[in-house]
């Protein structure tokens, strides 16, 4: 299936907010395409990935694999906080902990990349990444009075 076609169905799918669904340890997780707020809640997340925006362009899921062996433990938070739906759950501490570490020590990097692909993809990654960038040069070069 050629990239163009998954992003135009990705975008049907986040258009009528269709939650993409996996299992892990027989147990069910469904991930709504996210609110603003949950995507400020990744944003610092997404930044700690280091990923290769290159590498994500020409080959996403070998880069998705990467980023899934080398930062693991971000990777389950993100998918920790991508599968909570209420902004009750985002801000439950304790929730997102547990998550993250059923994650870790319940599902494989393989698992991991599919998932944050899916993840990835409910935004316009490169767009949202480039404006979180954008917003911290420009707080950092903010006129001073």
């Amino acid at each position: 299936m050629d990239l163009n076609r998954i992003v135009e169905e990705n975008v049907s799918d986040a258009i009528i907010e269709k939650p993409i669904k996996f299992s892990v340890c027989k147990r069910d997780f469904e991930i709504f395409p996210p609110t603003l707020g949950k995507m400020q809640i990744l944003s610092k997340h997404y930044l700690m990935l280091d990923i290769d925006e290159t590498a994500f362009e020409e080959s996403p899921h070998i880069e998705a694999m990467r980023i899934c062996v080398d930062k693991t433990d971000i990777v389950c938070e993100i998918m920790a906080v991508a599968v909570s739906s209420s902004k009750q759950e985002l801000f439950d501490n304790d929730r997102i902990k547990g998550l993250t570490e059923f994650f870790k020590w319940n599902a494989n990097p393989k698992d991991f990349s599919t998932v944050i692909l899916a993840i990835l993809t409910q935004v316009d990654y490169v767009n949202f990444i480039s404006s979180i960038r954008l917003t911290k040069t420009l707080r950092q070069n903010e006129p001073k009075a």
